[in-house]
């Protein structure tokens, strides 16, 4: 009888320490958003966009996209998916997969202006230093000096997670959300090895985006990898976006800082 209570006792204090190690978790991640918040901006970038079929133009358009960033720098060198400054390379690349013969759609998207909106609501007008198709990676710089240093994260401040480890990643609403900062938690669904590290979430995520481990050290930047998949079937079309050969992907904050430093470089 004894045994048996103290079975229980155990058992008892066991099943309520795993409630308050999540608690602790949670409030950990809450306090690595608030205070990396604002180093997550907006991004507004006028593109001009021609599309052609079979190698004859046949719609030209300006056209706005809103995309999220992540400041590196205190100077203001911020990091962003390069699909979202230039998405007309990933739609040809797309497209091109599905189509047949001669008439291959090609999207050409050039971008004409682009702004960082801060977390205080002002823009300052940006300019593109680097861009890294392989990675999805673009570098974008204020095109003059912010007025005082930038909030920005530390690279080199990395940690790599675990499969099944829960993430914390960072973003920021549009305009429609009144541009307020968010958190979201996400778990490590796989870790790809080949052809180079990436992380695989559990669920959607945009991009741009930081993903931090629960003690602080960042994970990597939330990013597009895209392969050619070939001729695309209509069932394979079915398959999501995996089918299409796109896939999102954390890159190691490591990948990230290597490429950030050649960008440093074209101050």
């Amino acid at each position: 009888m004894r045994h048996a209570v103290a079975i229980g006792v155990f058992v008892g204090l066991l099943t309520g320490a795993l409630p308050a190690q999540a608690q602790d978790q949670r409030d950990a991640m809450r306090a690595v958003a608030k205070k990396w918040q604002d180093a997550v901006v907006n991004v507004r970038v006028s593109l001009k966009v021609r599309m052609s079929m079979g190698g004859r133009e046949v719609q030209s358009m300006d056209d706005t996209v809103e995309a999220v960033g992540t400041v590196i720098d205190p100077s203001g060198l911020t990091v962003m998916s390069l699909s979202s400054l230039d998405p007309g390379a990933m739609m040809s690349r797309l497209m091109g997969g599905a189509a047949q013969g001669a008439e291959k759609m090609s999207i050409v998207s050039a971008p004409t202006d682009v702004r960082i909106r801060l977390a205080d609501g002002k823009e300052l007008p940006a300019t593109i230093v680097l861009r890294d198709q392989d990675l999805d990676l673009a570098f974008i710089r204020p095109t003059a000096k912010p007025a005082a240093p930038l909030v920005a994260i530390n690279l080199a401040d990395a940690a790599t997670p675990s499969t099944l480890e829960d993430l914390v990643v960072l973003g920021r609403l549009g305009r429609v959300g009144g541009w307020a900062p968010s958190a979201s938690v996400y778990g490590v669904a796989a870790i790809m090895e080949r052809p180079r590290t990436f992380f695989v979430l559990n669920g959607p995520a945009g991009t741009g985006m930081p993903a931090f481990r629960a003690n602080g050290k960042v994970a990597g930047l939330l990013t597009i990898r895209q392969i050619d998949p070939g001729r695309m079937s209509m069932f394979g079309m079915m398959g999501g976006t995996e089918g299409a050969g796109v896939i999102a992907v954390v890159l190691p904050a490591a990948d990230v800082l290597e490429i950030a430093e050649q960008a440093t470089e074209k101050k």
